[in-house]
């Protein structure tokens, strides 16, 4: 499976359903949005250089079949797609579950 078909398959249709209730209970505000963007910022900032260092000493690598080929400092698209995706889900099942503002 590539890295693309494994966040098609895996992390977008979760993200997709809780943005959906979400929309639905009138919950996804301009708040969210912001705090999920800053969070995705930090996440790829913090993330993406560590993951290129690791990669560079041969701790961590993508087999070439399994990712899209186009890369930031050694890191595969796919693998930022990810840290975004990651903050996203999360943020969106943090809204979800946190009742303070019911």
């Amino acid at each position: 499976m590539t890295y693309r078909r494994f966040l098609q398959v895996f992390v977008v249709p979760p993200i997709l359903a809780l943005a959906a209730v979400l929309a639905i209970q009138r919950r996804l505000t301009r708040r969210v949005g912001l705090a999920v963007g800053a969070t995705s910022a930090i996440a790829v900032l913090y993330t993406g250089p560590w993951d290129s260092l690791i990669i560079r000493k041969g701790v961590w690598s993508y087999p070439p079949g399994r990712v899209l080929g186009p890369t930031i400092g050694k890191v595969p698209i796919e693998e930022y797609a990810f840290f975004v995706l990651q903050v996203l889900l999360t943020g969106l099942l943090t809204r979800l579950l946190n009742r303070r503002d019911r």
